[in-house]
């Protein structure tokens, strides 16, 4: 059994071992602290919110895009005014009508692309704004998701609201007090600035964008650790790993086994993740 799939079977387990109630319970009762667990609740799979910025629209919050598609999905205001009515109801596009949007996202995810559901609403922040929901799954659930898009626009709106000329970063949990085990460093600067180069993007989306690819990253993480590991922020650029019961996991192993799970996250620019022991 590979290392991953040894972290994957671990985390199955601790999942099953909590006296947490029905997953539907558990979902619905947890507070929306970022955009993952929106998605979580509204049983999403592949979504996000586009929010503008000057004359162009960002994916500022998303679970489950590819990086290519993150970066890719910046758009301008004419497109989107010309594109579909922001009358805040569902659009769900198909076939040849998909072919207008194609420019927002990878080429894995056009290939995959059977649906997609469109749908634009008001965020009240400190001056009111539009936004659109882009979701790419085959089907969903529409009252579901209507029903918690009040509260996920109250976080958004918070969270714009928080600085005037850019979007805060996606919250993480706090460092924990470490104890035994081992740290290690993923680096994810150099994959994203392969990505970077080759789309052409600018200093200002990769400054708006960024914290997002390190948030996707970081969520993924998160689904394949073991209870009692950890992920949080390193600095900038890094996410700090701690494995509490991993005394013989070598840095390089670890590289190996990170670059081929999140192939699908940085595609072929998944060869310049870093990964380094931070301690001993």
């Amino acid at each position: 059994m590979g290392l991953l799939s040894h972290m994957e079977a671990i985390r199955a387990r601790d999942l099953l071992s909590q006296n947490s109630g029905s997953m539907v319970n558990s979902i619905t009762k947890k507070k929306i602290a970022d955009y993952h667990s929106f998605s979580e609740r509204a049983a999403l799979k592949q979504s996000a919110v586009l929010v503008p910025f000057g004359r162009r629209f960002f994916m500022r919050y998303e679970h489950g895009f590819d990086v290519a598609s993150i970066f890719k999905s910046i758009s301008s205001v004419d497109f989107w005014n010309g594109t579909i009515p922001l009358n805040q109801q569902w659009h769900t596009f198909s076939d040849s009508d998909l072919e207008p949007f194609y420019q927002l996202f990878s080429t894995g995810s056009i290939q995959n692309l059977t649906n997609l559901h469109i749908k634009s609403f008001v965020l009240l922040a400190d001056v009111p704004i539009q936004a659109i929901m882009i979701v790419l799954d085959d089907t969903i659930n529409q009252e579901l998701i209507d029903v918690n898009i009040p509260e996920l626009a109250d976080y958004i709106a918070a969270d714009i609201s928080n600085q005037v000329t850019a979007f805060s970063t996606p919250i993480f949990s706090t460092a924990p007090l470490l104890q035994g085990g081992k740290c290690f460093s993923l680096s994810i600067k150099d994959a994203v600035a392969e990505i970077v180069d080759a789309l052409h993007i600018d200093t200002e989306a990769l400054d708006l964008l960024f914290p997002v690819v390190l948030s996707e990253t970081h969520n993924r993480i998160h689904h394949i650790l073991a209870h009692n590991d950890v992920a949080f922020p390193g600095n900038e650029f890094d996410i700090t790993l701690f494995f509490s019961q991993a005394s013989n996991i070598d840095a390089d192993l670890l590289q190996f086994q990170l670059q081929k799970y999140f192939l699908p996250l940085f595609g072929d620019s998944t060869s310049k993740i870093l990964v380094e022991s931070v301690n001993s």
